[in-house]
Order: C-alpha cells, then structure tokens, then sequence
C-alpha cells in the first residue's frame, strides 16, 4: 500500500499584469474578508441587486467606460450585461445632452433579485449616473482600505 500527495498550485485570483486592474484585484483579495451587497434604487422602489464580485469585478470595464462617456459628454448608446451568477439583465444607457435615458431589462435567466424587477426606462441627470457609481466605488475603495490596508485609487 501507498500514499500519494500531490500539490498544484495556482493564483486563484490571476495574474494583475495579465487579467486584472488593481482594483478588480484588491476585490478579489477583499472577497476573503468581506461579502457587500449594492443595489440601485431605480423608479417605484425597485432595487436591482449586484453580485460585487461576480458583477462588479467581472464588467468593471464596461461600468468605468460608461462613467467616463457620461463625465466627458460622450453622447451615443451602449450596454452593460450583467450576465454572471444568475444575474442576466442590461442596463441600456443612451447618453444624451440633458441626461442619460437608461434602460433596465432582465435576461431570460435573471436570478431570484432581478427577476421581480419589471422592464423599465428612466431618465437621469448626466451628475446622477456619475455619482450612482462613484458612490459605490468610493465605498468599496475604503473597505479595500480599511480590510486590506491598501489605498487603490479610483478607476475615473
């Protein structure tokens, strides 16, 4: 009879030069220490929820270019699919001189959350959408701080 040990190692969170900004890597370090939930409160009370780390990490790209196009009057149309962990809906942004017309729409397998959300356009102030986001990324940049003990700056 005999005994085998064997050992992979891996980086379970990536490579941050290949795969990952600085802050989708302190997030990933972060998942260890903490589980927060966002939400955005759209119009009759309705709250979409947001996985951060499947979320958040996984379409940090399209949320930031999404903010910048709103800081620098970019006007045109674009979407962000939250498609990670049974969230699958669209956030339609249309950016436009006076505001940003945006569109909630679930997938065919939204989760539990989302799926109670009905389909629904609103529009805000270009300085509304900006903040909706800056807010969660300042709070989720002091945790970082504050459980990791590392001060990421912030994407826009």
């Amino acid at each position: 009879m005999e005994t085998i040990f064997e050992i992979n190692y891996k980086n379970p969170i990536g490579n941050i030069d290949d795969e990952l900004t600085p802050f989708q890597y302190a997030l990933e370090e972060l998942r260890r220490y903490a589980d927060p939930e966002f939400y955005i409160k759209l119009k009759d009370d309705y709250r979409v929820h947001f996985y951060i780390y499947a979320d958040i990490t996984a379409f940090y790209e399209e949320i930031v270019k999404s903010v910048k196009r709103v800081k620098n009057n970019w006007t045109g149309k674009d979407d962000i699919w939250f498609c990670e962990q049974g969230s699958d809906f669209y956030f339609y942004y249309d950016i436009k001189d006076k505001g940003v017309e945006l569109e909630y729409k679930k997938g065919p397998d939204v989760g539990i959350y989302n799926g109670k959300i009905p389909d629904m356009k609103l529009v805000i102030r270009k300085l509304e959408y900006v903040q909706v986001w800056e807010t969660l990324f300042k709070e989720l940049s002091t945790l970082i701080e504050e459980k990791l003990n590392k001060k990421i700056n912030l994407p826009f």
